[in-house]
């Protein structure tokens, strides 16, 4: 049976000490905690604030800026290039955009809720859930390019 590779980011709302948006490789999976590598160590995340996929989203991640009372543009999003990592400015309601540092042209993910299916709450994904969640995932990127109806 194949390895899977687990994927984390941090759920909205927790205070953690991973970046928003950006999704880091999980060494471990147990019920209590993930432990991820962040440039080459290992950080011991509890489970309850990452979100954990068996795959690494190819589609930009959308976060929130600053608080209202922080800076200029607070409130505006931002992107999370999902080959680099890299942060770009979102200015519109953009269906793909081009990472300014790396060029990958990826999808925008105004939602997350196709990725949902994937998450895995406590061990393995159940029987028939990962075909199911691909093939919605693949439909929303599909129509985020353009290729389906």
């Amino acid at each position: 049976m194949p390895h899977v590779q687990y994927w984390a980011r941090v759920r909205d709302g927790q205070d953690c000490p991973l970046r928003r948006g950006a999704w880091y490789r999980v060494v471990e999976l147990t019920p209590v905690e993930a432990i991820v590598d962040v440039n080459h160590r290992l950080l011991h995340i509890p489970r309850a604030f990452v979100q954990v996929l068996p795959l690494r989203p190819p589609a930009w991640t959308v976060v929130p800026g600053p608080d209202a009372g922080a800076a200029a543009g607070a409130g505006r999003k931002y992107g999370v290039c999902p080959s680099c990592c890299a942060r770009a400015r979102l200015d519109g309601p953009a269906r793909a955009m081009r990472c300014p540092r790396c060029g990958a042209l990826a999808a925008v993910g105004w939602s997350d809720a196709d990725w949902r299916a994937f998450e895995v709450r406590t061990g393995r994904p159940a029987s028939g859930t990962l075909a199911r969640a691909r093939a919605r995932a693949l439909k929303a990127l599909a129509t985020a390019f353009g290729l389906r109806a």
